[in-house]
Parts: C-alpha cells; sequence; structure tokens
C-alpha cells in the first residue's frame, strides 16, 4: 500500500470496509498497481446512481457484478497499470495537477449502454453528450495538457485521445442496446487522484484532490 503524498490537496484515506478480494487472472496479477484521475459521485449522486442501477438491472434482467457505490467516478486519464506502486508519478502527476485552472461545472449523463470488448463481461455504463459532458472535456483537455507540459525530459506533444464520458455501473455478458434514463446530474466541484490495487474490495485511496473554481461557475 502507498504511503501518503506530503503534497498539497492530497489527503490520508479513511478506513473503509472492504469485500474479500476477486482473483484476477495470472497476467493482470503482474501489474496490479493503477494510478489514474477521476470524478468521483458526490454521495448524493452516487445514491441516485445507485437507485437507477436497480432499476435497469431489473428491466434487462442483467446477471453480472456491481461497482461498489463509493467506487462510482468517470475517468479523466488513467496513468496505466505498473508491476509497484511509483511514489516517484504520484508526485509528478499531483504537481500537474496543482496547474489546472478550471471552473465548476455540471454534468448530465443520461443515456444507458453497453461497452463492447474482447472478452470478459461488458461493461454498462451511464453516458452524455453535448453540453451535459462539455464541463468534463474541458477538464479533460486541461489535465492532459498538464501532464504533457509536465513530463521530465524531451516528449512528443501528443493530441488528447477522443474520449467517451461514462461512469460504469455494472458488468455483464449482455450487450444491452443505447437508450435514455432519467438523468443523473450534479456539479462538480473537485477531480481526484486516485490508487487503486488489483483485486481490492474497498473504496479507491484518494492521493490527491483538487478544488474547481467555484466562482467562476455559472
Amino acid at each position: 500500500m502507498p504511503h501518503q503524498l506530503s503534497l498539497p490537496g492530497v489527503e490520508p484515506a479513511e478506513p473503509r470496509p472492504s469485500r474479500p478480494p476477486s482473483r484476477p487472472a495470472p497476467e493482470q496479477r503482474a501489474r496490479p498497481h493503477h494510478l489514474f484521475f477521476a470524478v468521483l459521485a458526490e454521495p448524493a449522486a452516487a445514491w441516485c446512481a445507485d437507485r437507477l442501477r436497480r432499476d435497469l438491472i431489473a428491466r434487462h434482467q442483467l446477471a453480472g457484478s456491481e461497482v461498489r457505490t463509493e467506487r462510482l467516478h468517470l475517468t479523466l486519464v488513467s496513468l496505466h497499470w505498473h508491476a509497484e506502486f511509483s511514489e516517484a508519478m504520484a508526485l509528478w502527476a499531483a504537481r500537474a495537477a496543482s496547474g489546472v485552472d478550471m471552473p465548476a461545472f455540471n454534468i448530465r449523463l443520461d443515456r444507458f449502454l453497453s461497452f463492447h470488448r474482447r472478452r470478459g463481461n461488458r461493461p454498462q455504463v451511464l453516458c452524455g453528450d453535448g453540453e451535459g459532458v462539455a464541463g468534463f472535456l474541458a477538464l479533460y483537455q486541461a489535465l492532459h495538457d498538464a501532464l504533457q507540459a509536465s513530463w521530465p525530459g524531451p516528449h512528443p506533444v501528443r493530441a488528447a485521445p477522443v474520449i467517451t464520458p461514462h461512469m460504469t455501473l455494472y458488468y455483464s455478458p449482455r450487450d444491452v442496446a443505447e437508450h435514455p434514463v432519467e438523468p443523473l446530474c450534479w456539479t462538480v466541484r473537485e477531480f481526484q487522484l486516485l490508487y487503486n490495487r488489483l483485486g481490492s474490495g474497498g473504496p479507491y485511496r484518494v492521493l490527491g484532490r483538487w478544488r474547481l473554481d467555484h466562482h467562476r461557475f455559472h
């Protein structure tokens, strides 16, 4: 488990009860440490997402596994899976994030669909588009640019990959066609740097959090 980083915006994780860890595949166990930036759902939004998830599971007769309510999030930038936790990488990422200057924004997720992947259960996700995710995409671009600018040594400047903002609710082999759902909306006032160890059952460990400027939010 990583040590708590001594940086502005970094807070110690509170102990939380966890479920028994699953048994990942051997190739996954070789790189069990994941660092990523995300927007965690606020408690009220997470509660609404959980209620919506239960309705969707019943409606589509889904069987599989759910994402823990305290883990519901939208990924901004993944720093990939690694064999060991790197405090140096976490420090670099945190310093880059501290340079992001963004206003708070509203987010609206109003569609449900299945993502396809080559093997395993399919992520069952909430998505949005247009103005509903415009603020999130602006934050993603700003964070990507900050990480590119702070990367040590020479490196090529790469355009930010196109992403689909989404919140994964469930994993199931079912393929559910895209359809509208009751909108899930909240105001995003911060983003986080999270740590996850493959197979752990508890909440993500928050290594850092950065407030968005609510004074510029309209």
